[in-house]
């Protein structure tokens, strides 16, 4: 037989679990719904540049060619310039929550 104190530890070490367990699962749900919204706003950047009028290459200058927009060829890598600065900036911020995250796991089990 088990004492009540043994019942009551039992019973905080049975609750810590479950509320381990709670937050593991939020913290995936926030994160692959963070992936998807990543993943829609660059498909619709994607989609957004792929629409954007262009102008024929005998048109436009020579130091127009790899610009997207006709009219103002620095606004065209000033956009892909931010959009690979959100981007590394995100994936940068993922990897050291996913570091701190099973760093505090691996604390945590031992």
């Amino acid at each position: 037989m088990r004492t009540s104190e043994e019942r009551v530890a039992e019973l905080h070490k049975r609750m810590e679990r479950m509320r381990r367990t709670k937050s593991q699962h939020r913290y995936r749900a926030v994160c692959i719904a963070l992936y998807a919204a990543c993943m829609i706003v660059t498909v619709g950047f994607s989609i957004l540049i792929s629409q954007a009028p262009l102008q024929s290459p005998t048109q436009a200058g020579s130091g127009a060619t790899a610009s997207i927009f006709a009219e103002n060829p620095v606004l065209g890598y000033i956009v892909v310039a931010l959009v690979a600065l959100l981007l590394g900036i995100s994936v940068t911020v993922f990897c050291f929550r996913l570091k701190q995250h099973m760093a505090e796991k691996e604390n945590y089990d031992d």
